[in-house]
Parts: structure tokens; C-alpha cells; sequence
């Protein structure tokens, strides 16, 4: 039945992609550079790795974020092990390569089995490690098929992802239970990953690697032409139908703190432009992150992998993708650099890490664009609050420590088992 399935996932893929290239490359600037970026990688075209002393580990991520979440796992395995390293998202894959902690980088081959198949045999890994929620259907069978045990590391799937999977059940079945260990974040989580593949043998909860990332403040104010006496908010990773609610709030905002500094930063850099037109429409003069002198106190950030520098120097974060219907984003970030933390209702993609800074009392719910202002202003007036809800921010994260030290005990534990 599996091979059945297979075939059939395999037939539409190669149906589908001529003329979802053919849209692509006519109407999307965006998705065309993601898309024919190294494309030789994307097709497994890469030399067959010599032979090594050394275990080799194959660590797949989706994006970005994912790349800087197994972080610290590469700095405890690199040692031990060859490191192959890769990612579908072109951000993933030049962040992969500028922090040199894998001994190879790539962009993910096409999901399709001869694809796969090309690519462990090129790599010949021991172990193939996937992060969070990459489930590859052709990925899964090739290392099934060359007998590679697979662990989830990290192991996410939320609330609306779990639906999608739950829907498809007769499908993923079939391929999830190819994936021999899965070290989740959390019990719902784990509970999710043994209903997908019908089992819980194998299934346990590690916790939340996030947490244990370095949040290194390496930038100080006057990097970005500020002062230590300013008062600096920012609007991270913003989604559609947001903006507005954050120009609303600045409005209101700079009525009481006129001189503050507000920083915001969409989610797609692509949505500059639509961002820029709802700022004129309300009234908001702003600064281009990437001009670098601020004439305006309103500074929309046009440029990529800079947040969490500007996070690291403000007084106060909002989190974005939570007030309106998107999931939320990751607010570790902000709260592991000891910042106060803003978010929405709808942070469903990052439950627990929204619950356990509610619980320190590091973080605050708002619900639109007069709370946010409250909110901000309450926090602004008060340096001891200010203070106070960012040293919550920071205990809870130092709560959850420990998930890195756990995974990299059971990789090990994993490879020593399988090679007995």
C-alpha cells in the first residue's frame, strides 16, 4: 500500500510542477529567485562525500528558523560527527552556510524518490535527523528503503497543522511510521506524533532546544544611531492585516511618549511596499531601516536578519501574527534578551512558549490597537515594571533549559544502539 501511495505523491508532484514553475516564472519575482535559487542542489547534484571517519549525521530544517533552533545541537555533535546540513528555504540555506557549524550545507533535492534515493547514496549518512515538522513523504521511504533509522528532534506539529495531518491520516500513516524516534517539545506534541504513526513507542518529550540558543546582545544602541536614554518599542514579524493595528497603536503611543523610537518589521520583506502605503495613510512619517540615519521616529525595517539585533536594544516587544489569525511567532527571542513581551490570543504555533511567559509573568496579552497603546504606555511609565516583566521574561526562559544537553544524549544513545 505505501509504495502505492508513494507512486501516486510522486505522479502529482511531477504533474503540478511544470505549471507551477510556468506560474512562477511569469508572474513571481519572490517565489522565482526561492525557487531557482541553487538549483543544481535542489536536483541532488552534488559530489559524493569521501570516506569519513566519522559518523555521519544528516540534520534536515525547513527554514530559518529552524537552522538557528538546532544550533546548539550542532555545537554539541560537531566534534563527534560529519554534519550534513540542510534546507528549503534559501534564507535557511545561507544562514546553514554563514555559521559554519555543519561540514556540509545544502538545499534540500526535490520530495521526489529518485531525487532522495541520489541523495542518500551521495551522502551515505548514519542517522537522518529531522527538526520540528518535516515530513517528507519520498525523504522518508529513501531512508527506510537504505535501512537509516529517523528522529524528529524538536518535535512540533500544532494545533492547525495536526488538523491538516489528521485529515490525511490514511496517507501519512504510512510514512510516519518510518520515523523511528521522536523527541517532542512538549505532551501535546508528543501525543500528536504517536496518533500520526499509531505508535508511542519511541515517542518522548525532550522539551524546547529554542531555549538554549546563546542570545548574545551583541549590538548596543549606538550601532543604531539611538541613545540609552530613548525609549525604543518594536513590532516584530508583522503579518497581514496587522500593520494597521500597529500604526494605530503608534498614533496613539506618541501622544503621551512622542520622542519614541518604533521600530517594525514585517514578516516578508516582499509586503514592504504595502506596509509603506498603510503608514502614509495613517499620517505616520517614516525612516527606512536600511537608510541607516533616522530622520523619523517611525522605523520600518526593510532588511533581513536584523530583528533580533533590534529586538536585543529595545525596552519593549510585540510579537507578531498573534492579534490577527495567524499563529503567532516565536517570542523566545525577545524574552531571552530579558524583554517585556507583547502578543495576541492567536499564538496557537507557539502555545506553550506563550504560556509559560504568562505564567513568569514576562509576557502580556493585548487584544487591538487601544490595548497595545495601554499596554505600552503602563510599561513606558514605570521603569520598575519595566524591568520587572523582563527579568519574568528571562526566568522563564532559563526554566526550560536543558532540551539540548537531553536530545544530544539520545542521538548518541541512538547511533550506539543501531551500530551494536
Amino acid at each position: 500500500m505505501v509504495a502505492i501511495l508513494l507512486f501516486i505523491y510522486n505522479f502529482l508532484i511531477i504533474l503540478l510542477i511544470i505549471p507551477v514553475l510556468l506560474l512562477v516564472l511569469v508572474f513571481s519575482g519572490k517565489y522565482r529567485r526561492e525557487i531557482f535559487y541553487n538549483l543544481k542542489e535542489r536536483l541532488a547534484y552534488f559530489k559524493p562525500f569521501p570516506e569519513q571517519s566519522k559518523k555521519i549525521i544528516w540534520i534536515h530544517c525547513s527554514s530559518l528558523g529552524e537552522v538557528r533552533a538546532v544550533e546548539p545541537v550542532l555545537d554539541v555533535l560537531k566534534q563527534e560527527f560529519f554534519i550534513v546540513l540542510t534546507a528549503v528555504t534559501k534564507t535557511g540555506r545561507e544562514y546553514a552556510s554563514k555559521i559554519q557549524k555543519a561540514d556540509f550545507v545544502s538545499l534540500l533535492p526535490v520530495d521526489l524518490y529518485f531525487l532522495m534515493r541520489k541523495a542518500f547514496r551521495l551522502i551515505k549518512p548514519d542517522i537522518l535527523i529531522l527538526v520540528e515538522t518535516e515530513l517528507w513523504p519520498s525523504m522518508l521511504y529513501a531512508a527506510k528503503a537504505n535501512n537509516i533509522k529517523v528522529i524528529t528532534v524538536n518535535g512540533r506539529m500544532s494545533e492547525k497543522s495536526f488538523k491538516v495531518y489528521k485529515l490525511l491520516k490514511f496517507f501519512w500513516r504510512y510514512f510516519a511510521q518510518f520515523i523511528n524516534m521522536v523527541l517532542a517539545r512538549s505532551k501535546e506534541d508528543a501525543d500528536r506524533f504517536a496518533y500520526l504513526s499509531g505508535k508511542s513507542d519511541g515517542v518522548y518529550v525532550a522539551g524546547n532546544i529554542k531555549y538554549d540558543r546563546d542570545f548574545i546582545a551583541g549590538f548596543t544602541r549606538s550601532d543604531f544611531g539611538l541613545k540609552d536614554a530613548d525609549k525604543i518599542f518594536t513590532a516584530g514579524s508583522t503579518r497581514k492585516g496587522e500593520d494597521e493595528i500597529i500604526a494605530d497603536a503608534y498614533n496613539k503611543i506618541r501622544k503621551s511618549f512622542p520622542e519614541i523610537k518604533f521600530f517594525l518589521a514585517p514578516r516578508h520583506l516582499a509586503c514592504i511596499e504595502t506596509v509603506k502605503k498603510i503608514l502614509s495613510k495613517k499620517g505616520i512619517k517614516f525612516s527606512l531601516f536600511s537608510e541607516k540615519q533616522y530622520k523619523e521616529n517611525f522605523i520600518l525595517i526593510d532588511v533581513f536578519g536584523q530583528l533580533q539585533n533590534i529586538y536585543s536594544i529595545s525596552d519593549i516587544c510585540y510579537v507578531g501574527g498573534s492579534v490577527v489569525k495567524k499563529g503567532g511567532q516565536n517570542p523566545i527571542e525577545p524574552a531571552a534578551y530579558g524583554k517585556p513581551v507583547l502578543f495576541g490570543i492567536y499564538m496557537e504555533n507557539f502555545k506553550s512558549e506563550a504560556e509559560i511567559l504568562i505564567k513568569y509573568g514576562g509576557a502580556i496579552n493585548v487584544f487591538d490597537a487601544d490595548d497595545i497603546a495601554e499596554k505600552v504606555n503602563k510599561l513606558l511609565s514605570s521603569k520598575k515594571f519595566i524591568s520587572e516583566t523582563g527579568k519574568n521574561a528571562l526566568r522563564a526562559v532559563n526554566s526550560q533549559k536543558g532540551a539540548v544537553n537531553l536530545t544530544a544524549q539520545k542521538i548518541r544513545e541512538y547511533l550506539t544502539a543501531i551500530n551494536k
